[in-house]
């Protein structure tokens, strides 16, 4: 059910797992293959399984692990995703767009007789980087411990995500909403927590792929609900408990029952939900107004194949979280990209390729961490540039003819039509969203050339204050305590917004931290891959994100709308 015409078969070079490459697919490279001094240089087909292609641009995204570090310029303290051991300079954003910095002045000629990577590798250890990437200053307010993001306004640790207001510790293409807290892919909703891939709620808590929801706690597939709580798979419905219809005021009695405003009461409210909806058939993957999709967790999508956490993507394949990207391939959370291929970012960009963390860039080619260029080819942290080759300025004629030859030699090394390689990545494995997707070991990691970071002991402190039971009992002095998470024993605050965010919905104050929080989350979300089974019903074949050994009950789409309607 996979299988369109299939053109040819490859073995994945990495895992040596099978995957073809369909008469679309060859198109769609020949369209986007650049043209220099009047020839065309064929991009060929991959030599990397779709998910071994993930993999390898996932190691290219540091989120969460942000660290504390100064400023190689200007010598100020920073929250940065660099580390403070990098080889290379890390500028504060001030620094990184100040017309002081001018990035061209650690360009390098391009020697045709090395590996065009290699020389690439040693342009990143020596041009600064910026700390994070967002608009903070520009475009957004407030939001300067934010990464990949954009266009917000008082914000913090979001990740992946923009056009938010006053939302913390979320990520996943979270977009136009306000008051999200651990929230993932969240849209056009306001005051919510804990919630994945819904849109239109409002005060809710807890509620997997819903939609147009109102004061919700614990529900999976609600739509225009009021008041429910525990529920899965209802359509218009108020004052309802694991399903069951209630007064109001049998509603209110129960919801006062179970003390969700206790870490007690909320956590075994979750675990005899989790239990009781087993019970209910589930959808085979969730499209919601898509056309002649396959993929999970797309939204007002077409003609997209292996898509993942998407709204608005059209004629695109093998995309994982993104806003409106068209005829892109292999690109990672991307916003609104045009023609775009394996690529890590490339927001708002055309024709740009093999890249990581580029924005608003036209017709750029291995190039990492640059803004509004166009026509630069293994440049690093150019703003506004055009025709540079290793951050040397070129005219048109001369980085056209050197840009061929560069090719040239690619195809040579075998180097061209790939992804930059994972050793090339300045960030360690297990801190990268590489580990989200693909977990190994210390070990293994090693093994493969890469690096790991344990953890800095120094994050492990005392707690230094007893969390009350109930969030009412909460003092505002809990905003100056140091806490320890009860999973992972890392150190982590609570912020006065926060407090005032879990007051206002009677939640408790979380015992776990922010990256601990996450993992559950991430637990909760199906994976980013499709495999074939048996719809449970009606038994014809179904294409779904739940893996065949896991407990749920799994349905095509016409037998599930049956069990709902």
């Amino acid at each position: 059910m996979l299988e369109n015409v299939l053109t040819m078969q490859h073995a994945c070079t990495v895992c040596g797992q099978h995957f073809s490459v369909e008469a679309d697919d060859l198109s769609f490279y020949e369209k986007i293959s650049p043209v220099f001094a009047g020839k065309t240089y064929l991009i060929p087909s991959p030599t990397l399984c779709p998910e071994c292609r993930f993999q390898r641009r996932m190691i290219w995204r540091r989120e969460r692990f942000l660290k504390q570090r100064s400023c190689s310029s200007c010598k100020k303290s920073m929250v940065s995703m660099h580390t403070a051991d990098t080889p290379y300079p890390v500028y504060c954003l001030p620094c990184w767009w100040s017309d002081a910095f001018d990035p061209l002045s650690h360009g390098q000629p391009v020697d045709l007789n090395r590996s065009f990577l290699d020389q690439l590798a040693e342009l990143m250890q020596k041009v600064p980087q910026i700390t994070m990437m967002n608009d903070n200053g520009v475009g957004s307010e407030n939001c300067e411990y934010c990464h990949d993001f954009a266009s917000g306004k008082n914000c913090y640790l979001i990740m992946g995500a923009w056009e938010l207001q006053d939302c913390y510790y979320s990520d996943c293409n979270c977009l136009r909403s306000r008051h999200l807290f651990d929230c993932s892919g969240i849209h056009f909703s306001e005051l919510v927590y804990d919630s994945l891939s819904s849109q239109h709620l409002y005060r809710c808590v807890a509620l997997d792929h819903c939609e147009n929801c109102n004061d919700c706690r614990f529900g999976g597939d609600l739509k225009g609900c009021k008041d429910c709580l525990g529920c899965f798979g209802l359509r218009q419905k108020q004052y309802c408990v694991f399903n069951e219809q209630l007064s109001k005021e049998k509603y209110r009695e129960k919801l006062a029952s179970l003390r969700l405003d206790t870490p007690l009461g909320y956590g075994a409210f979750r675990r005899e939900y989790e239990s009781w909806i087993l019970q209910f058939p589930r959808k085979c993957v969730h499209l919601v107004n898509c056309e002649n999709c396959v993929g999970d967790d797309l939204f007002n999508c077409k003609d997209t194949v292996m898509g993942f956490q998407q709204d608005g993507a059209e004629y695109c394949k093998f995309i994982v979280h993104g806003d409106a990207p068209k005829n892109c391939y292999d690109v990672s959370q991307n916003g609104r990209g045009l023609w775009c291929y394996e690529g890590c970012t490339p927001d708002n960009s055309y024709m740009t390729h093999f890249t990581t963390w580029c924005w608003h860039d036209k017709n750029v080619l291995y190039s990492d961490n640059c803004h509004h260029c166009e026509h630069v080819f293994g440049c690093i942290s150019l703003k506004r540039k055009k025709y540079c080759i290793f951050n040397v300025q070129y005219t048109k004629e001369e980085y056209e003819d050197l840009a061929a030859k560069i090719i040239e030699g690619m195809i040579r090394d075998r180097q061209w039509g790939e992804f930059m390689p994972m050793t090339m990545s300045p960030y360690c494995y297990n801190e990268t969203a590489a580990q989200e997707y693909f977990p190994l070991t210390k070990k293994e990691v090693i093994s493969r050339g890469l690096r790991w970071r344990d953890r800095d002991p120094r994050e492990y402190a005392k707690q230094t204050c007893e969390l009350p039971e109930a969030i009412g009992d909460t003092q505002d002095s809990i905003v100056d305590a140091v806490l320890a998470c009860s999973g992972c024993r890392r150190n982590y605050k609570i912020l006065k917004q926060e407090l005032t965010f879990y007051r206002g919905l009677g939640i408790p104050i979380p015992r776990l931290c922010y990256e601990c929080r996450w993992s559950g989350r991430v637990a909760r979300r199906n994976p980013r891959k499709l495999w074939e089974r048996d719809c449970a019903k009606c038994h014809d074949p179904i294409v779904t994100s739940y893996v065949p050994e896991r407990p749920e009950i799994v349905c095509c789409e016409g037998c599930y709308l049956k069990s709902v309607y």
